[in-house]
């Protein structure tokens, strides 16, 4: 799956490399609360392009760690509760990009390989919790009482910070897989004076916080993503 996807946010499409997302709690994120992990596969379509790409959740302790697979890349973060995320790595087998990263107070310290070559940089933000994989973990990023956040995202082309914004934006219904449902709308854009440039909306069923489809406009075309199993 490519990198400009909900998986691992990139610039928004009008700085030319593109960006990204809820509800009181994520299903995804219910079922990760028990014992075993929690796995929901959702199709990408791009144009003609299709590619499926599978999220995981489980608990470590008091973090949550959350992967996102795709057929050529992959991206693992650790969430603690109530600040975001800490930990990141991020591989992609087709470009040989391996990047490692973890925050320490408003500094991210990312290591590894990028574009062939060596990387050793502090990427420094302000308060703000990190969101590096969207889709999963909504109710973490934007809990049921908050109607707006703003947030951090690593571009994992050249790993610039940008600050961006999520809020709600009503309810609508929503058919996926020939069922409709009642959802959610929650929309994202970069924060302060470009948010009326670039946008991206994302659709959560009201019964239980499960990221249904969304919409996210990138290179000129947009990315459509759709869970792959509505299940009750």
């Amino acid at each position: 799956m490519s990198r400009f996807s909900p998986r691992s946010i990139s610039k928004p499409a009008f700085l030319l490399v593109p960006a990204l997302l809820l509800l009181a709690a994520s299903s995804l994120s219910a079922q990760a609360a028990g014992t075993q992990p929690a796995a929901r596969k959702y199709t990408e379509a791009r144009g003609a392009a299709l590619t499926t790409v599978e999220y995981r959740i489980s608990r470590d302790g008091q973090s949550i760690l959350l992967s996102s697979i795709g057929a050529d890349s992959t991206d693992e973060i650790r969430w603690t509760p109530g600040s975001g995320t800490t930990d990141w790595r991020f591989s992609d087998s087709k470009t040989g990009d391996d990047l490692r990263a973890q925050r320490s107070g408003n500094v991210i310290h990312v290591t590894g390989t990028l574009k062939n070559r060596a990387v050793d940089r502090q990427v420094k933000v302000d308060g703000a919790p990190w969101y590096q994989v969207f889709g999963p973990l909504m109710d973490e990023l934007l809990p049921a009482d908050t109607s707006q956040k703003e947030f951090w995202v690593l571009d994992p082309a050249d790993l610039a910070a940008h600050k961006m914004q999520v809020r709600r934006a009503g309810t609508e219904r929503v058919t996926v897989r020939g069922t409709t449902v009642e959802a959610a709308k929650i929309h994202f854009s970069p924060a302060g004076a470009l948010a009326a440039f670039w946008g991206a909306d994302f659709w959560y069923r009201q019964s239980d916080g499960l990221w249904v489809t969304s919409r996210l406009p990138e290179h000129g075309s947009t990315t459509v993503s759709t869970v792959e199993e509505l299940t009750p």
